[in-house]
């Protein structure tokens, strides 16, 4: 019974992906990143303001954002997106992390498709960043500071004039360092400006840390999988698929949550056809390779390191003369000559050097029935693909797994082997012929 729902539910995942007209829902908060762009709009409105505080917290003794519903919550520290994490409290019970990182990227580039790759590369370098700064608000900071202070004055008198160099030079290095497995976060909103820069704010709240109950597995029926399946694919389909991260998904009926991970890739173009075709798939397989590594980082764990260093040195000088080396090196004992300057020498110099590391490492194995679909969208630009993990299905097609481990296909010695079929008449192609299109569809078998 078991293989017969996984079968259903993995059949209809391939059929629905052209259905629409389902509805969104999301029992937690719905992603604006999801809706279309009007309900977008409305999905990122404060709806009841008067509920909305923000004070210290007793626990936690920082600033926490408490309203009616968490998406209230949200969408109020995120009105300004601002790279940082914010900590709002779930009305269920529970805090939940908001993360905002940025990324930047050049929009005139003359060659549309580098514009593109640079685009991309905005929203993982924003992602990353919405990481770090979670793991740094979730994780323990290591810190090491210093500063330095040197300060010299150098005097010469003569009989008939008084002078002086007076040199200090200030220097300050900070260095943090953070690492932290992150789990259970989502992407919540993106926001480009179409100029420059990108925002992506990432969400990880109790029940995207896997804080849901559900019904036990024998309880699972096709239907309830299928409906839940069909409001995902129309929520992706009717909104945004974010190039990064990923989302939580309601199945109804089982009270389990769906693992939702994207990946996304630039499809290059080609004037010929077959070539182009080629990159076509090739832009699909990548963007399946990388939503499914984002499905990893989200149920498995994304091994998160941050790292900022800076370093800074201001330099003074007040200077009437300075020594210079002799160049007769047999000349010994003598004094050091000495080069008098017009007017003093007034400098000023300050140099600042700062830099930033963050690594993000995913790694595991992920469970069975993970399932997967590649697509272009509308302008053919973007290759995106997703990944789903439903528990329920996963473990379901760990029962199929193993019944494919236990079984015998091959007969025993003894049994006569079926006739095989005449093949007479059959004749070698000619390869002059001009190619047709082969048979295409699904085999219609008992399964």
């Amino acid at each position: 019974m078991k293989m017969l729902k996984f079968v259903l539910v993995v059949f209809a995942l391939s059929f629905v992906w052209c259905g629409t007209g389902y509805a969104l829902s999301a029992d937690d908060f719905l992603p604006p990143a999801q809706a279309g762009s009007a309900q977008k709009a409305e999905l990122l409105e404060v709806k009841d303001e008067a509920a909305v505080k923000t004070e210290v917290d007793p626990v936690l003794k920082l600033s926490v954002t408490t309203a009616s519903n968490v998406q209230d919550s949200i969408n109020r520290v995120i009105e300004k997106p601002k790279q940082g994490c914010e900590i709002v409290y779930h009305p269920g019970g529970g805090y939940v992390f908001v993360a905002t990182g940025t990324g930047t990227y050049k929009s005139d580039y003359p060659n549309p498709v580098a514009t593109r790759i640079d685009q991309r590369n905005a929203y993982v370098i924003a992602f990353m960043n919405a990481k770090a700064e979670m793991a740094k608000t979730v994780g323990e900071i290591v810190f090491r500071g210093a500063a330095n202070f040197d300060s010299k004055i150098d005097t010469l008198d003569t009989e008939i004039k008084s002078l002086r160099n007076v040199e200090q030079e200030l220097s300050e290095s900070q260095m943090q360092w953070v690492r932290k497995v992150l789990k259970g976060f989502v992407t919540y909103a993106v926001f480009d400006d179409g100029k420059a820069k990108v925002d992506v704010v990432i969400v990880s709240s109790p029940k995207t840390r896997g804080q849901y109950q559900r019904n036990g597995a024998d309880s699972v029926s096709a239907a309830s999988l299928n409906e839940g399946i069909n409001m995902l694919i129309a929520e992706i389909q009717n909104g945004l698929v974010p190039p990064v991260g990923g989302r939580v998904i309601d199945v109804p009926g089982t009270g389990e949550v769906a693992f939702v991970g994207f990946g996304s890739y630039i499809v290059r173009k080609d004037p010929e056809a077959d070539v182009q075709a080629e990159l076509d798939l090739q832009a699909e397989r990548i963007a399946g390779l990388r939503a499914t590594d984002a499905l990893t980082g989200i149920i498995l764990g994304d091994d998160t390191s941050w790292q900022a260093n800076a370093d800074e040195t201001t330099r003074k000088q007040r200077k009437d003369f300075e020594e210079l080396q002799r160049s007769d090196q047999s000349v010994k004992g003598s004094e050091t000559e000495i080069k008098e300057y017009e007017n003093r020498l007034h400098e000023m110099r300050n140099s600042v050097r700062e830099s930033t590391a963050i690594k993000s490492l995913r790694g595991g194995v992920l469970p069975p029935g993970i399932m997967r679909k590649t697509f272009m969208d509308d302008d053919e630009y973007f290759a995106y693909g997703i990944a789903v993990y439903v528990p329920s299905v996963s473990e379901a097609a760990s029962s199929v797994s193993k019944e494919m481990d236990d079984a015998q296909i091959v007969k025993p010695q003894g049994v006569a082997p079926s006739k095989p079929s005449s093949t007479k008449g059959a004749t070698n192609a000619d390869p002059a012929l001009k190619i047709k299109k082969g048979p295409s569809g699904v085999v219609e078998q008992g399964l």
